[in-house]
């Protein structure tokens, strides 16, 4: 039976809250408040105890939150 090894370019479909703060340009402890408050809506999945975010859902997450400043009247002429 072939024997099948990972590529070490292979890109982790999920990551542990440290990562994920990282990414997000936020901190553990604002992740851990979300998960408890919900005030985010950062989704994240529970594996046992432990805790990993999606890359997708964090990606996805980011999209939904964009926000596009609106020009302010008037023209600078």
């Amino acid at each position: 039976m072939p024997s099948v090894t990972p590529s070490s370019n292979t890109q982790p479909l999920a990551v542990a809250p440290r990562t994920a703060a990282t990414l997000l340009g936020s901190t553990e402890s604002s992740l851990e408040k979300d998960r408890a408050k919900g005030h985010l809506g950062i989704p994240y999945v529970k594996a046992g105890k432990r805790v990993i975010y999606r890359l997708s859902d964090l990606d996805q997450w980011l999209t939904a939150n964009r926000t596009t400043p609106e020009k302010q009247g008037g023209s600078h002429e």
